[in-house]
């Protein structure tokens, strides 16, 4: 714990992703949000602050613990069966967990049965070991989430290395798409 302590000390300083207002103007106050892998709570304390009623989901326990009491926790990991009812949730957010899922395909299965009809589901992410270009990325994207969900947008972001929340610095070329379910 003392790691993650430390690793999440330096995420919890840093600004959310730039496009939760977004997100959250299209989902409303209220909605109920999944957050996978939620880290050290840059994102979770955003939306839980927004007004939408937030679970947040790691693999580990000290994120969990380091959040506090902001929203809902789940300990799961997203490769395999989520543990929650189909139709749960008006929105997600996956924030960099996409990086590290083996089974993208069906981690893509998945949110689609958890998000409403209406939902929608954010995606940020880069590749592991960060050697794949913009170009590939998203076709990685397409090839998990494609019939299952629209693209609505499809962008091409950068971050600093081991600091996802400076997107100023263009070193690690990362994707970031918004998307709904196909009904």
């Amino acid at each position: 714990m003392q790691a993650w302590s430390a690793h999440s000390q330096e995420l919890l300083g840093g600004a959310p992703s730039p496009r939760l207002r977004e997100l959250v103007n299209a989902l409303g106050p209220g909605a109920r949000v999944l957050e996978v892998g939620c880290g050290g709570g840059r994102n979770t304390r955003y939306l839980s602050g927004a007004g939408l009623e937030v679970v947040a989901l790691d693999v580990a326990s000290e994120p969990l613990l380091l959040i506090g009491g902001c929203c809902d926790r789940v300990r799961a990991t997203a490769d395999f069966h989520l543990p929650f009812a189909s139709s749960s949730f008006d929105g997600a957010l996956d924030s960099y967990a996409f990086t590290f899922v083996a089974e993208r395909r069906l981690y893509a299965r998945e949110m689609h049965r958890v998000l409403k009809p209406s939902g929608l589901l954010l995606l940020e992410f880069d590749a592991e070991p960060h050697v794949l270009d913009h170009e590939e990325l998203e076709a990685a994207a397409r090839e998990a989430f494609e019939g299952l969900f629209e693209f609505l947008y499809v962008r091409r972001i950068h971050h600093a290395w081991g600091y996802l929340h400076d997107e100023s610095r263009e070193e690690i070329p990362a994707v970031a798409a918004l998307l709904a379910p196909l009904k």
